[in-house]
């Protein structure tokens, strides 16, 4: 499979979850304000939720690139892409219950942004290179936000020629 079947795929893969990601911002945007107005003590859910949403899409694309190659190597760097992800709902996990149970969480965030954060940058960066060298069609995570950015301009292009044709 070519890059530009595999842009292809990825495309209906992004287009059948954009109603569903939509939803799922509306209702979290609602139960946050709900929580905000009552100031309820689980509100520090809401990032986990948003976090085990996102996980689940992962899954989802990580089975979908699976089906573009057979190797085992590949399908391990998609596995540890996944991995890194599902590690850190873990951690979110572990540390929504030391809050639940009155342990001071706030010099554990700050642990957690100052050495997790460009983990959660480099790591998936460092696989997607990987990725690259092991299968030439493989489709970086910059080619796509690329080819989605042209996707969207075009269409643009083209609603604001229609706007104009009828004016």
């Amino acid at each position: 499979m070519d890059k530009a079947e595999r842009l292809q795929r990825i495309e209906q893969f992004e287009k059948r979850f954009n109603r569903l990601n939509i939803i799922v911002s509306a209702v979290m945007l609602g139960v946050s304000l709900y929580f905000l107005s009552t100031w309820s003590p689980y509100s520090i859910l809401l990032p986990g939720v948003a976090l085990l949403y996102a996980t689940w899409l992962e899954w989802k694309k990580m089975r979908l690139q699976q089906s573009f190659n057979e190797s085992t190597r590949y399908h391990r760097l998609l596995r540890m892409d996944f991995t890194v992800m599902l590690i850190s709902l873990m951690w979110f996990v572990i540390l929504i219950g030391m809050h639940f149970n009155g342990i001071d969480i706030l010099p554990w965030m700050s642990w957690t942004l100052l050495i997790g954060g460009p983990c959660l940058i480099l790591i998936p960066r460092w696989i997607d290179r990987k990725k690259s060298a092991l299968d030439e069609h493989h489709v970086t995570s910059g080619e796509w936000t690329r080819a989605n950015r042209e996707r969207l301009k075009h269409t643009l292009d083209d609603f604001s020629r229609k706007g104009r044709k009828e004016s």
